[in-house]
């Protein structure tokens, strides 16, 4: 007979699989740009995200909401006008006194980081000046543009740090964590089985000096490997087209049927723009989601595809929450855990993580691109982008010259909407 205490620990942990973040922290040594790169995949059961250029206290900053936050208090990864980028994990095995106060304020709190601090170490400042009035149990991550990078495992009352450019703590230049802290109790935490699949792939990256934004989303975030079975759906066979139900198991993977957004941010070095950050964003799970680059500079002049209005999801959270419904078509609760493997993966090569996978290289190598010739360029050009009537534009504002991408340039083939269109094999 199941006890009454374990059907409450049950229920406990289900509620806890659907905040299952998986991060990434990268120290400038160790990339291959000489930048630093910092990574979230957001796990919630707020499946409708935005995204949003706000002002703020001191700094101007982008970020990442849920789409019922109409006071936009609360934001869950970001990037701001001088190079700071905070992400965060919650975390289940932290010990610590019972909390009076409200919890689960860790979007607070990084909204809070991003519009008054500077820095990683400003950052620390302002946790230390909130302990005992901070209703967390999360690890923070952080980089800015002078090279600082960290995890801030934190409770109520106290956080430990863990410095990625302290080679006694991080001695390959990068940390992983997912829903479990190093300074807590192992019994009680959460994804082992993602942290170990994350920091394989991570370090595979870095003995092969591959560690970049494009390796993050190809091998980390989409790598579909999984490290306790040894499984990997990419190299699985494939239903020979997406007419072809094909439903597989599907737990405990990087990706997840509660992935609701991901955003891979790339830093400067010192001396460079911090403006010229790259936010490297999927508004949707990235299973079916593209890639979208965005920066701060760019104001609130951005990629009308991400945005919200009316209380509506903005077009590429809509579409892609409509694309990944194809994906799990078991309604009851059990369903989450069970995918159709046909829409994303065949052998007809018409799957959208194919199609959008060959989309988001050609996005990503003309970004990378234009932000070299901006980084080459100094500090006395800008950019601004227009992603609207199926045009990337990128203008130097003290020249005039533009430089423009359009869409059908590219992206010829199976169109999924107008003025979004992929072609390739994928990966």
């Amino acid at each position: 007979m199941i006890s009454v205490k374990r059907i409450v620990l049950l229920c406990l942990i289900a509620a806890h699989m659907a905040a299952a973040c998986t991060t990434v922290i990268i120290a400038a040594k160790a990339s291959k740009s000489g930048r630093p790169i910092i990574w979230k995949n957001r796990d919630t059961d707020s499946q409708e995200n935005k995204f949003s250029y706000c002002k703020g206290d001191t700094y101007d900053f982008v970020g990442v909401y849920n789409l019922s936050d109409s006071s936009e208090t609360e934001c869950y990864m970001g990037s701001n006008s001088v190079g700071l980028c905070l992400i965060n994990t919650a975390s289940y095995n932290l010990q610590y006194a019972k909390y009076k106060g409200k919890m689960d304020q860790e979007g607070v709190i990084m909204r809070r980081g991003l519009a008054t601090c500077k820095t990683v170490h400003e950052f620390e400042q302002m946790l230390r000046s909130t302990n005992g009035s901070r209703g967390v149990e999360a690890n923070f991550g952080a980089i800015d543009a002078k090279g600082g990078a960290a995890y801030f495992e934190s409770t109520p009352y106290s956080f430990v740090k863990y410095d990625v450019n302290d080679p006694q703590v991080a001695p390959h230049g990068y940390l992983v964590r997912t829903n479990y802290s190093f300074c807590g109790t192992v019994e009680d935490g959460q994804g082992y089985i993602r942290y170990t699949t994350a920091n394989d792939a991570v370090y595979w990256g870095l003995l092969s000096s591959l560690l970049t934004p494009e390796f993050i989303l190809t091998d980390v975030v989409r790598g579909l490997s999984h490290s306790l079975t040894g499984s990997n759906l990419w190299k699985t066979h494939w239903p020979a087209n997406a007419r072809e139900k094909t439903m597989i198991p599907f737990s405990d993977y990087i990706l997840r049927f509660s992935t609701a957004s991901s955003l891979i941010m790339e830093g400067v070095t010192s001396g460079e723009d911090p403006l010229l950050t790259t936010l490297w964003l999927s508004l949707g799970n990235p299973l079916v989601t593209p890639v979208v680059p965005v920066w701060v500079g760019s104001k609130d002049f951005q990629p009308e595809m991400l945005l919200s209005s009316h209380y509506k999801p903005a077009p590429l959270n809509a579409w892609s929450l409509a694309w990944k419904n194809e994906c799990f078509p078991v309604k009851t609760p059990e369903g989450e855990r069970y995918m159709n493997l046909a829409p994303l993966l065949n052998r007809e090569e018409t799957g959208y993580l194919q199609r959008i996978t060959a989309f988001d290289g050609m996005t990503m190598q003309s970004a990378r691109v234009l932000v070299e010739e901006l980084h080459k360029d100094g500090n006395e050009k800008r950019c601004d982008i227009d992603f609207r009537s199926g045009t990337n534009k990128w203008k130097n504002r003290e020249t005039g010259e533009t430089v423009v991408c359009r869409r059908e340039d590219h992206c010829t083939g199976n169109r999924l909407r107008p003025g979004w269109s992929f072609r390739g094999r994928g990966r």
